[in-house]
């Protein structure tokens, strides 16, 4: 957070702004705290009183330790820390804050003794020194250190004694947050509340930590999920091992070759079949077909319906992506018709599929809200696809002239009437694949 900068209502802590104070100033006598506050029983037994306070220091961390084992939510954890430290401290103030994907820190929990919302004043060039040092500070007359500016800006924020510690496990390279406590009294904090609130700091950098990677792993788990559900296994791995990049946002790619399947007469067949006869077909039908467009490394785009959308040429490319999606709407055919005859032997009507393909540049990418976001293809080139698919008839697989031109004699085609389709100026040649040509030689894999 940037010297001079008021922080935004934060709801997670009763709307407590957070002030952060002028960094041009030098810090001058501190306290470090290196001397252990916590003695020796023969030192410290015969005043009772002590003893009694340095254990409820001990007993309260020891809870808060405990807690900070058990809880498995962020904010709750840093509001209980604020709680527990109120016990044991005389501070007036705390606020925990933590680094943000962009360096900069921000409040995530806030209290103040007196119940109040009033925003809460921080010194950046303590927040800095704590960062920098990776170590605590303990100051008993804030003015005092901050000498060189005469002390106004503390004496105006009635700051005079401070404790503050970076939140750091262990090895880590970088400070994760802040925790500060302060008081408008002068000397209100021990060497030992800053040897607890350090231990302390630690365990909850800690949880953090895990926190933040438990996060990262949820999350590569989603999207691995996504991507398997996307592509073919193969290809997800790629995806995620970053061997294959996946950029965010539109990108275009100058050959795609895009496919469109959907169900002839399906609205007709729904009529009076219970919603879940269809959804259980429509869901035998999809994994037959998934499983097929995924052998040939497709790119799931979405289902529509009773229709798929898929495409060939992102994320992965291959030299011979027109003829993957053609042999790959070839097989699809003959699952279909193995599906259609185990159908008709349960008393079942058989499905009837048309196909439409198209080549040609696409732009790909991630489109959708910040929650929801698809994998997909726009432009013409898709548009055409789906146009060619809608003049399918029952078992043809219709195919462009720009397809027809990357397939390099391999299948069996058939001309069949030009068509004038939405948005085009002429008829469309359009061609029904019949089948591979006996002479041809695989070469998918």
């Amino acid at each position: 957070m940037a010297p001079g900068v008021v922080a935004q209502r934060q709801p997670n802590f009763a709307g407590t702004r957070v002030d952060m104070l002028d960094a041009a100033r030098s810090i001058g006598t501190q306290i470090a705290a290196q001397t252990k506050g916590f003695l020796p029983f023969d030192a410290v037994g015969h005043d009772a009183k002590q003893l009694r306070l340095d254990y409820e220091r001990l007993r309260i961390t020891w809870e808060l330790t405990r807690d900070i084992g058990l809880e498995r939510e962020l904010d709750p954890l840093l509001d209980k820390i604020l709680m527990a430290l109120f016990k044991f401290t005389r501070a007036d103030r705390g606020v925990i804050l933590l680094r943000a994907n962009d360096g900069t820190l921000h409040p995530r929990a806030a209290r103040r003794r007196d119940g109040s919302d009033a925003p809460i004043p921080i010194s950046s060039t303590i927040l800095n020194h704590v960062i920098k040092e990776r170590a605590g500070v303990l100051t008993h007359d804030a003015s005092m250190d901050f000498a060189a500016s005469k002390g106004k800006s503390m004496i105006l924020n009635r700051i005079s004694s401070a404790m503050v510690v970076p939140l750091l496990h262990e090895n880590e390279k970088e400070v994760l947050g802040v925790l500060w406590l302060d008081s408008e009294s002068v000397a209100q904090f021990q060497p030992k509340d800053l040897e607890v609130i350090t231990s302390v700091a630690s365990q909850a950098a800690m949880f953090i930590e895990n926190t933040i990677l438990a996060k990262k792993v949820e999350a590569e788990i989603v999207l691995r999920d996504r991507f398997a559900r996307l592509v073919a296994p193969n290809v997800a791995e790629q995806m995620m091992s970053g061997k294959l990049e996946v950029k965010k946002g539109g990108q275009l790619i100058q050959e795609l070759t895009v496919f469109n399947s959907d169900i002839r007469g399906f609205t007709a067949m729904s009529e009076g079949t219970t919603a879940e006869v269809i959804v259980e077909m429509l869901n035998e039908y999809f994994e037959l077909m998934v499983e097929t467009l995924f052998k040939y490394e497709g790119t799931l785009d979405k289902f529509m319906g009773d229709g798929i959308l898929a495409f060939w040429g992102a994320p992965v490319i291959h030299p011979d992506d027109p003829v993957r999606c053609v042999q790959c709407a070839i097989d699809q055919m003959e699952v279909l018709g193995r599906f259609n005859r185990q159908r008709v032997s349960d008393g079942k009507p058989p499905l009837a599929v048309g196909v439409g393909i198209h080549t040609g540049p696409g732009v790909v990418g991630y489109v959708g809200s910040s929650k929801a976001l698809s994998y997909t293809v726009i432009g013409d080139t898709a548009n055409t696809s789906s146009r060619l698919c809608a003049s399918a008839l029952a078992g043809q697989i219709v195919v462009s002239e720009a397809t027809v031109a990357q397939l390099g004699g391999r299948f069996e085609l058939e001309e069949i009437e030009a068509r004038s389709l939405k948005g085009k100026e002429r008829p469309m040649r359009r061609f029904n694949v019949v089948r591979e040509k006996a002479s041809a030689v695989a070469k998918v894999g």
